[in-house]
């Protein structure tokens, strides 16, 4: 289904994109928030599956909370910087992905600390 929606828009876009880009990328936009919103729902549910098993493993969710930001900072930069790039500013979208870069960076921090105290206990 979300396939035949993406082929869709883009056909649709291809055929309109020559006689009025504005509603091109309006498509393509619209069916992108689509996409978005069928996938979200989805890690949604996969997210809470994740995060029973890891409460049965007994993790700390000071191990796994960083990554699963990061992945999602990953997810909004891409999808920022590709929207950037569809709309011809190739150099905004290259500085977003540098402040993607810095923000997962600082997300994940707490994990390096969790590493260096568990580093340092083992040395100890």
């Amino acid at each position: 289904m979300i396939c035949g929606v993406v082929l869709a828009a883009l056909t649709l876009s291809l055929v309109l994109k020559k006689d009025a880009p504005a509603i091109a990328f309006l498509l393509v936009l619209t069916a992108g928030v689509i996409l978005l919103l069928r996938v979200f729902s989805a890690a949604g549910s996969a997210a809470q599956r994740f995060s029973g098993l890891l409460l049965q493993c007994g993790l700390d969710s000071a191990l796994y909370l960083p990554v699963c930001k990061a992945v999602g900072v990953a997810v909004v930069v891409r999808i920022t910087a590709a929207l950037c790039r569809d709309a011809g500013q190739s150099a905004l979208a290259a500085k977003m992905e540098i402040a993607g870069a810095v923000l997962t960076l600082s997300v994940c921090l707490p994990l390096f600390e969790q590493v260096l105290d568990l580093i340092t206990e083992w040395a100890v």
